[in-house]
């Protein structure tokens, strides 16, 4: 293999590793992970321990042994680059990478899919839809509010309130004083 053609397929592998970090990152930040892909339901809880696993060995594990090995990558990495590369030019465009994590994402799609179905009917209704973030509110306002806010943050699961950990606001290196500084 070319060296031009080594050097754009781990430039390739590397953007997708860091896209795939950040959508991660997002997913945890923002409600967590389960079958693969981010919706604001955050129904995602389980993904970053054996689902992202079961993906990775769904899509590399050539062999199916239970191991993905640094052949395996390179070999799908080659073949989908070449299944993508329309133009076989040796690159992939933005569109023709649009169309290489559409299939790549398409599982974790379905899988997503299948988690709000829940009656498994093949539709989703917006009861189906909503029950995730109902769930998530129930779960968060301790206060009994009906809405989620710093006050919840402030409360035990007891329904008492607790004092907050100390933050140094105003920067000056103590945390919890807030006494002004001299100007």
């Amino acid at each position: 293999m070319q060296n031009k053609t080594k050097l754009m397929l781990a430039g390739a592998l590397a953007a997708v590793i860091a896209v795939s970090g950040a959508a991660s990152a997002h997913r945890i930040k923002h409600g967590g992970m389960q079958g693969g892909g981010m919706h604001e339901g955050g129904m995602e809880q389980g993904r970053h321990g054996g689902g992202m696993m079961r993906g990775m060995l769904e899509r590399y594990d050539a062999n199916k042994d239970g191991n993905i090995s640094k052949d395996e990558v390179d070999q799908n990495r080659t073949s989908w680059l070449t299944e993508f590369d329309t133009d076989k030019n040796g690159t992939l465009s933005l569109q023709e990478f649009q169309a290489l994590w559409l299939k790549a994402r398409n599982e974790e799609m379905v899988r997503e899919f299948q988690q709000f179905d829940k009656d498994g009917n093949g539709q989703v209704t917006l009861d189906e839809y909503k029950e995730p973030v109902d769930q998530m509110v129930t779960r968060m306002d301790r206060n009994g509010d009906g809405m989620i806010g710093k006050d919840d943050r402030m409360m035990g699961r007891d329904g008492k309130r607790h004092q907050m950990p100390m933050q140094d606001d105003d920067g000056d290196g103590d945390a919890g004083s807030t006494t002004e500084k001299p100007q």
